[in-house]
């Protein structure tokens, strides 16, 4: 491509204008004269590199006892929903009278006695 012919190019060009001291001096001395910055750099990137690391890690942590107690909350209402089923059911088998009887009735209210002044 023409991207890369281009690139080989400035390269070449760069290493044959280098004289052989300057390229030792240059392979000596790979970040040149500010490589104290460049190593505080670099120990920078390793420390938020590690922390980042370890935040992943606490996020899945989190993620995934979250999701268990979700999933122990939902085995616990679909346990609760099957017996209400069941109930339901059993409910349904029986015979409309005794179904009455065990359900409170509204008409056990005593009637209130209005009072003409």
């Amino acid at each position: 491509m023409i991207t890369e012919n281009m690139t080989t190019q400035v390269l070449y060009v760069i290493f044959l204008a280098l004289k052989p001291t300057e390229r030792w001096r240059a392979a000596r001395h790979p970040f040149g004269a500010s490589s104290a910055v460049e190593g505080w750099l670099t120990v920078f990137a390793m420390v938020a590199l590690i922390t980042a690391v370890i935040l992943i890690i606490w996020l899945i942590t989190e993620n995934r006892r979250s999701e268990d107690r979700l999933k122990r909350e939902i085995a616990g209402l679909t346990a609760a929903n099957e017996k209400l089923q069941k109930e339901i059911v059993k409910l349904g088998q029986q015979k409309p009278a005794e179904v009455s009887e065990q359900m409170p009735s509204e008409e056990s209210e005593e009637p209130v006695a209005i009072q003409k002044g």
